[in-house]
């Protein structure tokens, strides 16, 4: 027992040390340390530098507000340069820009059911809401679908939301089998 005593001693005696020579806190403070200039270092290459100007090639991620900024800028510049701002633009140095006719617009029509609405050349409408037919009165020759890309033939339905083109003002149009409501672009009558 006495011996177990004595063992019980020399270990409480002797302190607790992981590395000879008590190292271990050298070295913990060593690891500290170069953590802190890792971290230094790392910083230093992450910190963006001030004297980059935003938009250039070294930065070129900018902001909505800057891109209109430089765009009113311009346009500021661009007046003043044509001695204006109610001028239109030349399209050529010293050419007057003419507009010769305002551009066609869709218009909303209403046709009643068992009517006719023929297009004239170059006519686009689209179907909103109801039920039509196409009319082809010359065999070969028909309505184009714009957005499926096919030619429709007498009879074949009109799809609703689909752009449908007349190509020659020669009869062909549709016919309405309820009211129909569409956009019409250009010239068109009702029979």
């Amino acid at each position: 027992m006495e011996e177990q005593q004595q063992r019980d001693r020399e270990k409480n005696a002797q302190p607790c040390r992981k590395l000879p020579g008590g190292r271990w806190i050298v070295t913990m403070v060593g690891v500290a340390a170069l953590f802190l200039l890792a971290g230094f270092m790392l910083g230093q290459v992450v910190v963006a530098d001030s004297g980059i100007v935003p938009g250039s090639e070294q930065d070129p991620l900018v902001t909505a507000s800057w891109v209109e900024a430089k765009l009113n800028a311009f346009a500021s510049a661009l007046r003043a340069e044509i001695g204006g701002v109610d001028r239109p633009l030349p399209s050529q140095p010293g050419e007057p820009v003419q507009i010769v006719e305002p551009a066609p617009v869709y218009k909303v029509v209403v046709v009643e059911a068992g009517k006719k609405m023929l297009p004239g050349e170059g006519t686009e409408f689209i179907l909103r809401s109801g039920l039509a037919r196409a009319v082809v009165l010359i065999e070969g020759n028909g309505l184009t679908n714009l957005t499926t890309g096919r030619n429709l033939k007498h009879g074949d339905l009109i799809e609703r939301d689909h752009l449908i083109l007349s190509p020659r003002d020669d009869g062909r149009g549709i016919i309405t089998e309820t009211e129909v409501i569409l956009l019409v672009k250009n010239k068109y009558r009702i029979v």
